[in-house]
């Protein structure tokens, strides 16, 4: 369902500029309203006003109820009501009634090729995860939820098998293989982001969570800068200093924003000509006492080096962090250098989860609102505790009020930004827990009996609860990374026996044979291998030059993404624009800073997604057309790359890849900028208004659009790497097959007189062992 979800983002170029009163889809479902569906749904930004011209068009949103709309953002209100309408009533039957009328439409050339693909991709019934039974199914689903195991135990299970296929194999090739699973498995990290204003008390209870002061007031008072904290043998610490580049886009926002011109000079007050000791085109960073960490990182400490620190990377040997927990505790969001924010956001984007605190005194700022729907919309967070602290500071009812208060914030801020669709999604990501981080640090350092005084119990703190949420969420029965770590286990250690288990078979075959029929065999095997030495070395340069045109095409993608962004440019001029000429005919005055504020932040970041989903889309069809490419290929070869009976789906490839990271810019000097200039304009001077947006933009632009073509393209690589790694791994297989039968063959030779007088033995022997590797592929499968 996530590719329907995503349909307004990848299809169109949505974002919502009113609050729009669009009633929602209330008419009958059947066959022929689907078929209605289909054609609203075609309509996209390019082409959208030949729709609302027909006649036929107005008609049919009569029979499904709807006012027909009037202009492209009520079509795309309607469009994502159709699009609920069809997610709630989705079917077989249904579904295979829109991919009728899209290829009518198709046919009919209403619809283009492109948009006809991705319209089908867009509602495949893979994807809406449609099934023909519907009660039994859900009963089964809840008893599979009783019976699921968590993370941990079915780690422990995977390991124990890992261990057992050790003892009972000795083929190197398979041990290294094993090895490399359980490498896989003990390896993989767990991200927590922390962010808060300010005095949120992050700090606090981060010490009581890992029941040790290793943050805050006795070692890193007023924290400044982001840290990352890592399980490590020894207590250590590395500060990352900012690089020339990073530096001289601080140096540019000093130009346009008063708190970083303040920041800027005052670094350059305290550290003069000593500056270029640490700003170097590539960051310089030093290994330092962890007791004297305070020093680099504290925003009290006289020597400011925190003005020089980009970010902090902390060891440390404690319990909290030995299950591959990693830390990633931000600096306050109200910091005034805005490039922090933008480290904070990349980190956050990668995390598993985030905790986000709110001093319970002073919660719900605009600050945290905005930074929570950020998260949630557009920085891939899927999980999201809100900790409300200092909560032994007031009475439950105070409690209750401040969650309450905080739900309606993000209601308004969310309708400020044409998003209230979005709320139900956001409330259900959310869950809240109050906390007193001082008691609960007091109960985790020796000192509980203050605690207990003071009337708090562990269990009165909130900690065992944010223990359990924490413990839940990244290593329980619904842990969706722990799921995907155990899959990719299971997958490899099912292909580990399936290969073990061919090197049996074939064994059997040997011991089965006479020495000529041995050697006969041995004879035809060198004939072949000449024409599988020519087969091999032909496939390996199809791959490579498949390969090479994929690179290629990446940078082709430039020239798209280029395009699009400058697109992009000229959308959020067009609305700024015509925000301020409606509200100059409206109301005579000028629009309130808020609104233009959030009609350049929405646009820039809806306008950016837009731009990297129909990136992915492209790229993803590539891949689709090189992975049937080399299918067929390989199909010749008389081997498949993917499951048998399947047809290749580049998109198992890259299911989670592009949906975050492209998002971390501060917007900030532009929206500066633009608000200084729509604060001067004249109702007579549209035209100047005009101008001197498109410049502002561009001129912004320049960075935002280097920023997202570096990622893409490296986001892009790494894929194209792994996917050609998984296209060639057919073949290294079955070349190494090969040469494994052949090393057998002729071992079989070499010991003939032995293994000829022990032959029903070493049968017996073989089939136990077979037996034993189907019992384990038993359990593996049924590991849930």
């Amino acid at each position: 369902m996530s590719l329907a979800n995503d349909y307004f983002l990848l299809y169109h170029g949505i974002t919502f500029e009113q609050n729009l009163d669009v009633e929602p889809i209330e008419t009958k479902i059947n066959e022929e309203i689907f078929t209605i569906f289909a054609l609203i749904i075609s309509a996209t930004r390019k082409n959208y006003d030949k729709y609302l011209a027909l006649t036929s068009f107005k008609t049919l949103c009569q029979q499904i109820n709807v006012k027909s709309p009037s202009n492209n953002n009520e079509l795309n209100h309607l469009q994502h009501n159709i699009v609920e309408a069809i997610l709630s009533n989705r079917s077989k039957q249904n579904i295979s009634v829109l991919h009728s009328s899209f290829e009518y439409l198709k046919d009919e050339s209403i619809l283009n090729s492109e948009n006809y693909t991705k319209l089908i991709s867009l509602f495949d019934y893979k994807e809406l995860d449609l099934v023909e039974v519907e009660t039994k199914i859900s009963d089964e689903i809840k008893d599979e939820d009783i019976n699921k195991s968590s993370f941990k135990e079915l780690k422990t299970t995977v390991e124990q098998l890992i261990a057992e296929l050790k003892n009972d194999l000795n083929n190197q090739e398979i041990l290294d293989e094993l090895n490399n699973t359980s490498d896989y498995l003990n390896n993989q990290k767990f991200s927590i982001g922390i962010t808060g204003v300010m005095n949120a008390g992050k700090s606090t209870m981060l010490n009581a969570l890992m029941g040790r002061e290793i943050l805050g007031s006795a070692v890193v008072p007023e924290t400044a800068n982001l840290t990352i904290v890592k399980h490590n043998p020894t207590d250590n610490a590395k500060v990352f200093y900012w690089n020339q580049q990073e530096w001289d886009r601080i140096l540019k926002s000093a130009e346009q924003l008063e708190s970083m011109r303040d920041f800027v000079n005052e670094t350059n007050r305290i550290f003069g000509d000593e500056l270029k000791n640490y700003i170097k085109p590539v960051s310089r960073f030093d290994q330092v006492d962890i007791n004297d960490l305070s020093s680099y990182t504290s925003a009290e400490a006289s020597g400011k080096k925190c003005n020089l620190v980009k970010y902090v990377e902390l060891g440390s040997k404690l319990d909290f962090l030995s299950d591959g927990i990693e830390i990633v505790d931000t600096p306050g969001l109200d910091d005034p250098v805005i490039q922090r924010e933008e480290i904070t956001k990349e980190y956050i984007s990668a995390c598993d989860m985030m905790l986000h605190l709110m001093n319970v005194s002073q919660s719900a700022t605009l600050k945290d609102v905005e930074f929570i729907i950020d998260a949630l919309l557009y920085q891939n967070i899927s999980k999201l505790l809100i900790v409300i602290t200092r909560a032994d500071t007031v009475s439950k009812e105070q409690l209750d009020e401040v969650i309450k208060y905080t739900k309606s914030s993000i209601e308004r801020q969310l309708k400020a930004q044409n998003k209230d669709s979005q709320l139900d999604y956001i409330l259900k990501t959310i869950k809240f827990i109050p906390i007193s981080g001082k008691m609960a640090l007091l109960h985790r350092t020796g000192r509980e009996q203050e605690a207990i005084d003071a009337g708090y119990n562990i269990e009165d703190t909130g900690i065992l609860e944010i223990e359990k949420y924490l413990n839940e969420t990244l290593f329980g029965s619904n842990s969706q990374k722990g799921e995907l770590v155990i899959q990719s286990s299971k997958n490899q250690l099912q292909k580990i026996i399936e290969k073990q288990n061919s090197f049996y078979n074939y064994e059997l075959i040997l011991l089965s044979k006479s020495k000529d029929e041995l050697e006969k065999e041995l004879e035809e095997f060198n004939k072949k291998k000449v024409v599988n030495t020519r087969i091999f070395q032909a496939m390996n340069e199809d791959i490579n030059y498949y390969k090479n045109d994929a690179k290629e095409y990446i940078t082709s993608l430039e020239t798209f993404v280029q395009s699009e962004l400058l697109e992009l440019q000229t959308v959020i001029k067009q609305r700024v624009v015509s925000d301020v000429r409606y509200s100059f005919e409206k109301t005579k005055k000028r629009p309130e800073n808020s609104r233009i504020k959030v009609i350049v932040e929405t646009a820039i970041k809806d306008g950016i997604i837009d731009v990297i989903r129909d990136y992915r889309y492209k790229f993803i069809k590539k891949s689709q057309t090189i992975g049937e490419q080399c299918e067929q290929k390989y199909h010749d070869m008389g081997f498949t790359i993917g499951h048998k009976n399947e047809n290749f789906d580049a998109r198992g490839f890259f299911q989670d890849d592009f949906k975050s990271g492209f998002l971390t810019s501060n917007n900030e000097v532009l929206i500066s900028q633009v608000i200084d200039v729509v604060s001067k304009s004249k109702e007579s001077k549209m035209n100047e208004l005009d101008r001197e947006i498109e410049l502002l933009i561009k001129n912004q632009f320049t960075s935002i659009e280097a920023d997202i073509k570096a990622k893409a393209k490296k986001v892009s690589s790494l894929l194209i790497e792994s996917f050609f790694s998984t296209l060639n791994a057919p073949l290294k297989t079955f070349e190494q097959k090969l040469k494994n039968d052949e090393e057998m063959l002729q071992k079989q030779i070499n010991s003939f007189e032995e293994n000829d007088k022990n032959k029903a033995q070493l049968s017996i022997d073989i089939h136990k062992n077979i037996k034993k590797l189907e019992n384990v592929a038993k359990t593996i499968k049924g590991l849930n």
